[in-house]
């Protein structure tokens, strides 16, 4: 019985390292800052050229911190304000920044850890769930822009599902790396249903299981987007 019980141990102790490995990967301490801000800037201006805006990238008092923390994330150094292991939740207002500056670090992840974090828009990826199921977003890293703007419920197979609701479920249990943004505080997003009964969020479960896999990080600021005069 000693032995099964060491064999037990030993099996699982090698879990353990493999997990660890896993997370170490998402981490780089000698990608220096100016390395880190000098690829950030070019992913920012790159994924702005593609939607057409030709213009450098802003660093102000509204993202610098931010962009600070993401480099000790990426850095995987132990003075970053965040959790290491944890992705990101990032709220803010409409147009203040929030998928550009995602968009970029993400590609920075994939750069050091050679990990895709795919970024999917929260209304396509409910499509998709309808479409393929949930098995194909079950694990892989994932960046879901727009977070409580698509579809709470919606129709697949002739069942009512909630795509999101239920990936952050699946999602959870697999311990995958998740990356959001949302105009919405998590709080917000947590209520089930309002007064009138109308289905208005994921519900109380599946907010404490967004806190338990994300930072949740406020970028502050109004709208950087550029508005034509009348």
């Amino acid at each position: 019985m000693d032995q099964l019980v060491n064999d037990a141990i030993e099996k699982r102790q090698h879990a353990y390292q493999e997990s660890t490995k896993e997370m170490h990967k998402w981490h780089c301490s000698v990608l220096s800052k100016e390395s880190f801000w000098k690829l950030l800037r070019a992913n920012a201006e790159a994924f702005m050229a593609e939607r057409g805006f030709f213009r450098s990238f802003t660093v102000d008092d509204d993202n610098r911190e931010i962009i600070n923390q993401m480099f000790l994330y990426t850095a995987g150094d132990d003075k970053c304000k965040w959790d290491l292991n944890k992705g990101i939740y990032m709220g803010g207002k409409v147009g203040c920044g929030k998928t550009i500056l995602m968009h970029s670090f993400c590609e920075i992840l994939h750069f050091i850890s050679g990990n895709t974090v795919e970024m999917i828009p929260a209304p396509d990826i409910c499509r998709m769930i309808a479409e393929k199921g949930y098995e194909p977003f079950a694990s892989r890293p994932l960046f879901i822009d727009e977070v409580g703007r698509e579809p709470m419920e919606m129709k697949a197979f002739g069942n009512t599902i909630h795509p999101i609701k239920e990936l952050m479920a699946i999602r959870y249990n697999k311990g995958a790396r998740t990356f959001f943004t949302s105009n919405f505080r998590v709080g917000s997003l947590s209520k089930w249903r309002d007064e009138s009964g109308t289905l208005i969020g994921y519900g109380q479960d599946i907010g404490d299981r967004i806190r338990e896999m994300m930072n949740i990080v406020e970028l502050p600021g109004e709208s950087r987007r550029e508005i034509s005069a009348k």
